[in-house]
Formats: C-alpha cells, structure tokens, sequence
C-alpha cells in the first residue's frame, strides 16, 4: 500500500523530469518493476499503473500484470502448474483466461450433446462434481458415478455399487451418500435397522471409503468409520419426518439430520435439527456440533449450510449465522448473525464446490485447471420462499460480507440488519413459478419465462435461460457483450406489502432459445459447462431425471 500511494503522487512533470541516474522508482528496470508491482492487490497494480504513463507501459508490457488483474479482476485464484512436462507460459494462460470469460458472453446454446442415465437412477438423487455425475437410489441401495463427455486431461472415475454393497456396516441402511472425485472420496451415512438400540448415537454412522477402491480404509482417512454424538431425541409417542444432508469439503465433512415433530395433525410443533462436523484425515470422532429448535416450521427445508472455504460455516434459516470452525475439537464459533428481510422458509443453498479452492486438493487439481473460485469471492445464491407468498425467490449473495473485515464489528451487534449488509452485496430475483438456478463463481444462470409468454399454467410456460456474471472485471469491461446492470431492482412482496430494494452490479446476457418447462428441471453450471437435467418422458408420474443436456461453453 506504501508504493501505491508513493506512485499516485507522480506527476507528468516530475515523470518528464526523471533521470536515468534516479534513484526513483521509475528509474529501475522494467522487470524489476513488474515484480514489485506483482506483490500488490489487483486494484492498487490497475490504479498505479493508470495514473502514470510509465508504469502503463510497464503493465501493458508484462503479461504476469496483466495475468494477474485480470484473475483478480474475475475472482479467481491462480492454481500451481505442477506438471513440468507440459508447462503453460503466464502468457498463453492469460489469453486462455480471457477467451473463456469472452466465451460465456457469447455461448452457444443450441449446440449440445445428450447423455443418458440409467434405467434404475431415474429417480435417484443426483448430484454434480469434478465433471462426474453421482447418483444414489435410496430404494434399491444402490450408486454410481461416472464422468460427462470427460476430456483428454481429466481425471476419470467410473463405478457402480449393486444393491447393499454400499455400506460396510451390518444390519445397516444407507441414506446419504456424498462423493468427491478429486479426494478419490465416498462418504456413506448409515442407520442401523435394529429397534431395540435405544442411543440414536448407536443407530448413526459415517462410512468412509476410496471411489475406486475394494471396500478398505482411504488411504488418507483416519479410519473408517465416523462416530456421531449427541444426537437428538423426541419425546416417544410423537410423530417425526426425519430429513438430513451429507455434505464434505476439503477435509471436512458434516452431516445434519432433522427431525420434524408433530401430535398427529397437519401442523408441525417443532424442528429438532443436529449437525456435526469431523475432520476426517485426522479423527473420527468430533466435538464440533451444532443444534437447535425450529418453533412451528412450514412443511419443507427450513435449514441448510454450506461451507465457505476452510475455516468458515455458514447456517441459513430464518437468518444467516456465519461460524469458524477453525478448531474442530470444540463447538463452532458464532461470528455473526446477517438477518434477512423477510421471514423464509423452504430454504435450498446453492454454492457449487466442485471449482471452488482448497489447499488439500491444489495439486491434484493443477493437473486440469489452471484457476480456481476464491471463496471469499464468489456468488452464493439462497432459493426460497417466501412465508404467505405465493411466488419462489432467489437471494443471490456475494460471499465477501462474510469475509469483510467489518465483520468483526459484526460480533459485536449480535444480529446485522439486512439494511446494513443486505442491499449492496446481493440481489433479489423473484420466479413465479419454482426457481431454476445454477451457481458456478461468480456466474448465475436463471430460467425466466421469456418475454412473449401469456400462458398462466408454469407448464405451458417457454422460458429463457439468463447468464448473469456479478465479477467486477465483467462489469467495468464487458467490451460491448451484454447488459451492464448498476441501477437498483425493487421487488415487491404483494402478501406482507413489503419491498426489497438490491443493487450488486452484474452482466447479463439473454439466450435466444426457448425451453419448455420439462427441458429445464434444474440447471446445473461448473466452469465450462451447463448442463440441463431432463424429465423422465416415459413416466407421467415420475420426477425423476432420465437424461443430461450438456452445453459447452
């Protein structure tokens, strides 16, 4: 910052005045003013270097400067090249950086090719990661994973688990399973079937095992069970629905389970609801947990988490609750509380991590990429509804307020009105049918129904798929692609006569192809592909999922 603010007080005369005997700054070499320049944030190298022709030239000459601001300038962060034999020059990936961000301007969305999913996954539950797709038929206790239309350079895992080969606990059912490719990882959460355990403690178990292994221990796995504690009980003789979500990141994984409780009628009393979060390379136990109740809940999701990055937890209900978990031997510390303006419920996070940085996964990842989300810096985007409304919205959020450093003030307000940090770091969309929205950095993409639709049934609907980029790079040089949108949306909510009023700038850009309702079931997005889960057309009575459009950009 001290070289930033040494280089603004240059001046046209005093840079005409500079002498090659200087000592001045300007007066090094040009090499070595590059790489002092490399050690500053993007936005200090793009203002010293606007308000002096010099170091203009200097910038304009170096492509490691240039490499830089513009991975800055997208949020991105620059991963190692490990592989020695096949080295990409600063220069070649710079131009590969900005051809791809020109590419999602100008994408193609009438080329695609279609992949088919098998028979007995149509309506197993479905997940993207690393380019392989996961599936997990609860009912038949069966899985697979597989990679899409994979490429030369990426990692490849194909396999399939029959029917009760999942879990190496006897007597015990799967109900949750989580892979991730790039740690070679499935995680398998089990339930003993066996009433007469009276510890729901005892009942719960955390299966570990290598994608592409026999059945053994991961090799880098503490063991291969984890222990789950503390677990909570309802009172016997009331009815419960039981939900959970299995969900790892780096070396951490959590599981949450639910419990939704009621005395026989259509009304739920409470939410019982329990997470724990283990670092599994080093133990298999965990003090790290979490719990709550949920007072009079709406039938549906009405909790959700995501991890943000290593060392940070985030809890999204009726508010958001931002925790460290940097020390995993104790409960998770609450930093914040971010209320939000309405009262909400069926909540759904989206916050892809199949792209996102972590350190135990950058070599591997170095052998197929070259830049990754930095996750202090990308889009999350909150799906819900509203409590009354009869419409679906779409929060979408940029992660920094959860990493400013005025969240330290936070802490100290106990609970942050959305006033204070809402407004200008997100953006309320609002579906008038349920929302279709895909999440990969900083690029949303959204189904709306397109202009010239009358039909008042969703599924007589055509809709448009829109491409929304909220990078500050996108924003400031869209080079003539797009819509720059920097005035403010007001969205106003008809059932409690409130209006919500968001400003985080953005590029948007319209496809020209119309999908009917069927053709856009959900949309999935990584760094450089969509991909669009298909109905399943031959059962009327099926929400399942027999076939993936894949777009690739």
């Amino acid at each position: 910052m001290l070289l930033s603010a040494h280089i603004t007080t240059v001046n046209p005369q005093a840079e005409k005045e500079m002498k090659p005997g200087s000592t001045g700054f300007l007066a090094l070499a040009e090499e070595l003013q590059s790489y002092i320049l490399s050690f500053l944030p993007y936005q200090d190298i793009l203002h010293c270097t606007s308000v002096c022709k010099a170091l203009h030239q200097t910038y304009m000459s170096s492509s490691e400067l240039q490499y830089i601001t513009e991975l800055g300038g997208q949020q991105l962060l620059p991963v190692p090249d490990m592989d020695l034999e096949n080295h990409t020059s600063i220069s070649k990936r710079l131009q590969l950086l900005r051809d791809k961000a020109h590419a999602w301007f100008t994408f193609d969305i009438h080329s695609f090719e279609t992949v088919f999913i098998p028979e007995q996954f149509h309506d197993a539950k479905t997940s993207l990661a690393d380019g392989h797709l996961c599936l997990f038929n609860e009912d038949e206790q069966s899985a697979k994973i597989f990679p899409i239309l994979p490429k030369p350079s990426q990692q490849r895992i194909e396999r399939d688990w029959s029917s009760g080969s999942l879990c190496s606990i006897p007597n015990a059912d799967s109900i949750e399973v989580f892979m991730d490719p790039a740690q070679n990882l499935i995680a398998i959460a089990c339930m003993i079937a066996d009433e007469t355990l009276k510890m729901d403690d005892e009942r719960f178990y955390i299966d570990l095992g290598a994608l592409d292994g026999d059945g053994g221990v991961h090799p880098e796995a503490a063991g291969k069970t984890l222990f789950l504690s503390r677990l909570p009980r309802c009172e016997d003789g009331l009815y419960t629905i039981e939900n959970w979500k299995l969900e790892g990141f780096g070396r951490h994984i959590a599981f949450r389970r639910s419990l939704l409780v009621h005395e026989g009628g259509y009304t739920f009393g409470e939410e019982i609801w329990f997470l724990q979060i283990w670092d599994w390379k080093h133990s298999t136990t965990s003090s790290c947990v979490l719990s709550d109740t949920i007072i009079n809940p709406e039938v549906g999701e009405s909790l959700d988490f995501c991890f943000l990055g290593n060392d940070r937890l985030l809890i999204v209900s009726k508010d958001l609750k931002l925790y460290s978990i940097e020390d995993l031997s104790q409960a998770p510390r609450l930093l914040a509380c971010f209320l939000m303006p309405v009262s909400a419920t069926g909540i759904q996070c989206l916050l892809p991590m199949d792209d996102i940085a972590h350190s135990s996964q950058l070599q591997m990842q170095a052998q197929r990429t070259m830049w990754t989300s930095d996750p202090k810096n990308r889009i999350l985007s909150l799906i819900t509804r509203i409590r009354d409304a009869t419409n679906s919205f779409t929060f979408v959020i940029s992660t920094r307020i959860f990493f400013d450093p005025q969240s330290r003030i936070f802490e100290e307000m106990g609970a942050v009105p959305w006033e204070c940090w809402g407004p200008l770091n997100a953006r309320v969309f609002m579906h008038s049918w349920r929302c279709r929205v895909g999440v990969s950095g900083n690029r949303v993409l959204q189904a709306f129904p397109a202009t010239d639709a009358t039909a008042e049934d969703p599924d007589d609907t055509d809709y448009k798929l829109h491409m929304m980029d909220f990078s500050p790079l996108a924003v400031e040089r869209r080079q003539g692609l797009g819509k720059v949108v920097t005035e403010p949306s007001t969205i106003e909510i008809v059932e409690s006569a409130e209006t919500l009023t968001t400003f985080l700038p953005y590029v948007e850009v319209v496809s020209d192809r119309l999908f009917g309702a069927n053709q856009l079931m959900d949309i999935w997005v990584d760094k450089d592909r969509i991909y669009l889960p298909k109905l399943n057309s031959e059962d009327s009575d099926s929400d399942g999922i027999d076939q993936l459009e894949v777009i690739e950009i």
